[in-house]
């Protein structure tokens, strides 16, 4: 059941729980782990963090991509307690973690200098309304990167290798683990994501300054996206 304003916090906070975020990003196939792996480098390209950089991770999850980063003041926010406990324990003080919805961040307007939002918007009630709160704390002349995944692309794959009793690559037996061969729609997600989806959210907001296709362009699992403040 599609959660309202008023329980979708209980209902991410039950997904959370549901599942080990760390099984995502060590999946035992190789291509998975590609694909991850090269989303992530590329977020982290157009981030180009600096030593004096203030850096936001919006639903940072439990961590994974604010400890490949080595330079700048991190920082990290997530609706889900579960999330935040996890990444505590992974971080330590190396960042600081609050806890808060997308759409209502405790910062100052222009606090940060770059953002990034990496697989969070699908999962979101208000999509846009991140991205206005993430123009209104981000800095004129500020970085965004963000990632969305492309679900028909994903689900189509997925239905395909299903029927060809391919299961054991989306599932091996040593994952323990049953979340990737479902529909995505059918899980955790609230938004049927595509390329056109989220130019029409950063619309007004975000000026589109580059995008690439994870992992090729012409098999775009994912999209990541360089953007800048509009009218800037």
């Amino acid at each position: 059941m599609r959660p309202t304003r008023e329980t979708f916090e209980e209902w991410n906070e039950e997904h959370a729980g549901n599942h080990d975020l760390d099984k995502f990003y060590s999946h035992p196939n190789r291509l998975f782990r590609y694909i991850e792996n090269k989303r992530i480098n590329t977020l982290l390209h157009y981030i180009n963090a600096g030593d004096d950089d203030k850096i936001l991770d919006v639903g940072c999850g439990i961590g994974n991509i604010l400890e490949r980063i080595s330079k700048g003041a991190l920082y990290g926010i997530d609706i889900s307690a579960i999330q935040i406990q996890r990444a505590s324990k992974r971080l330590g003080n190396k960042v600081i973690l609050i806890k808060c919805p997308g759409e209502n961040m405790p910062f100052e307007a222009g606090f940060f200098d770059k953002i990034y939002c990496t697989e969070v918007f699908e999962h979101s009630l208000e999509p846009r309304m991140i991205l206005i709160e993430m123009s209104r704390i981000l800095k004129n002349g500020g970085i965004i990167s963000l990632s969305i995944p492309n679900e028909n692309l994903i689900n189509f794959t997925k239905k395909l290798m299903l029927m060809f009793g391919m299961r054991r690559i989306l599932e091996p037996k040593e994952s323990n683990w049953d979340l990737a061969s479902k529909n995505n729609l059918d899980e955790w997600h609230l938004h049927n994501y595509s390329l056109g989806l989220i130019k029409e959210q950063v619309k007004g907001i975000f000026e589109i300054l580059n995008r690439k296709s994870i992992p090729f362009f012409f098999i775009p699992f994912r999209y990541v996206l360089k953007l800048k403040k509009a009218n800037e």
